[in-house]
């Protein structure tokens, strides 16, 4: 058993399911719906974005804390949830467990977005290629790399080019100022005159759900935690809080990671796309019309400089959402009590399921051929699942031994941003 690290610069080495919650979370969220955001309402609702970016963590973090004492899943620790239970094959399982389970429907309605939007970067790569083609290929790629188990050594290579790509755009956004689209300092006041555009709400709440890290990433964050080992502990207190302050190490590097993954694209949608009213996307193209905050500021050339990185960014998410999903619906299949476990019920769990999800992705895009439709499915939904995760952090971490718990100040963050989420549900 390894020892908890106790100084900063040894946490900083344990980094690593913040690394991979960034890969699912520099995708839909960050690239399609955050400049789709600002191409809608301009810099109205910077306030908006980076509310959703920097209050979500507090709740991963709190999630994570208790998973981390007790050594369980996160539908394990929400089976002990107060409220009406299910008793299948000896598993006991909250309403809140099935509710969450439900919700696995929009999810996937998401996924079929996410891979619709794959499939638009890959037709402008290989026009010859339709784009019912490219989702069929990219869902099937995905399935076939789950399977052969080599996804870890992919999601580096990626997750390089997700850094890449944000770093890029990032440049990108400061080159703005010196074009006609610069943006002055009246316009990021006014992102904080805490005004809400109505007639834009689902969008609003779809990004607030989708962008930063979604209750579904903090979901399959906590698996990340209990693989990278920080609950292996043996139950020693002073254990248990070393291993606490390096997965809250690890969570600001999240909030980094997602600030500047995020940021500079809203920026752009705000300052080029807003000024062009391209919202909604013409033809409901999501790729094509994103492709203008590089071209607008860059020249033309930079089509063939977005389109692959795109298309690698959002594939990476695909492959990223997918692999979380077969974490997660595994151990919801086994919580519940609708599959029994067994030695390898999980491995073998887990290598359906990623047949499964991509195969149902593609039904779901095939249904309903519209990107920015389906991931605004999966944006509200996620949002409205907030509420559920934020309930459960605060009821979860109090029953922990009291040196354990969150500081009053956290709890008092984590009542008001419940309070929050709760409004903003009712937007619907």
């Amino acid at each position: 058993m390894i020892k908890a690290p106790t100084s900063f610069i040894q946490r900083i080495k344990f980094i690593g399911p913040s690394i991979i919650v960034t890969g699912s979370i520099v995708g839909s969220g960050s690239i399609a719906l955050s400049p789709l955001l600002g191409a809608a309402t301009g810099f109205a609702l910077l306030w908006w974005l980076l509310l959703s970016l920097w209050s979500k963590p507090l709740i991963q973090a709190e999630i994570s804390r208790y998973v981390i004492a007790t050594n369980q899943t996160f539908l394990e620790s929400f089976s002990d949830m107060p409220g009406p239970k299910t008793n299948l094959n000896g598993k006991q399982a909250s309403w809140l467990v099935w509710f969450m389970f439900i919700g696995v429907i929009p999810s996937v309605a998401g996924m079929g977005g996410l891979a619709g939007a794959v499939a638009e970067a890959g037709h402008l790569m290989i026009p010859m290629l339709s784009t019912e083609i490219w989702v069929a290929t990219a869902c099937f790629i995905t399935w076939f790399i789950l399977y052969l188990g080599t996804y870890q050594t992919l999601e580096r290579i990626l997750l390089g080019m997700v850094f890449f790509f944000s770093v890029v755009t990032l440049i990108i956004a400061i080159s703005m100022q010196s074009t006609p689209y610069a943006i002055s300092s009246p316009q990021i006041i006014g992102g904080f005159t805490f005004s809400f555009p109505f007639e834009h709400a689902a969008l609003a709440l779809a990004v607030f759900g989708f962008t930063g890290i979604s209750y579904g990433e903090i979901m399959a964050y906590t698996y990340w935690c209990l693989e990278k080992g920080y609950a292996k502990h043996n139950g020693d207190q002073n254990e248990i809080k070393a291993w606490i302050k390096v997965m809250q190490t690890d969570v600001w590097a999240t909030v980094f990671f997602v600030t500047i993954g995020t940021l500079p694209f809203f920026l752009l949608g705000a300052a080029v796309l807003n000024t062009l009213g391209l919202y909604p996307p013409p033809e409901g193209d999501i790729i094509q019309t994103l492709l203008n905050m590089f071209t607008t500021i860059l020249g033309t050339w930079a089509k063939w400089f977005f389109i692959p990185l795109a298309f690698f960014v959002l594939f990476s998410t695909l492959l990223s959402g997918t692999a979380a999903f077969t974490r997660t619906i595994s151990d919801y299949l086994i919580s519940i009590g609708l599959v029994v476990e067994k030695e390898n019920t999980r491995i073998r769990l887990i290598k359906i399921i990623a047949f499964v999800i991509p195969l149902f992705s593609a039904i779901a895009y095939f249904l309903l051929p519209n990107p920015i439709t389906l991931l605004l499915i999966a944006g509200i939904w996620a949002a409205l699942g907030l509420p559920i995760i934020n309930i459960g952090a605060l009821y979860l971490t109090s029953k922990l031994s009291e040196d354990l718990q969150p500081k009053s100040t956290t709890k008092i963050i984590l009542w008001v941003t419940l309070i929050l989420q709760i409004s903003m549900a009712m937007l619907i």
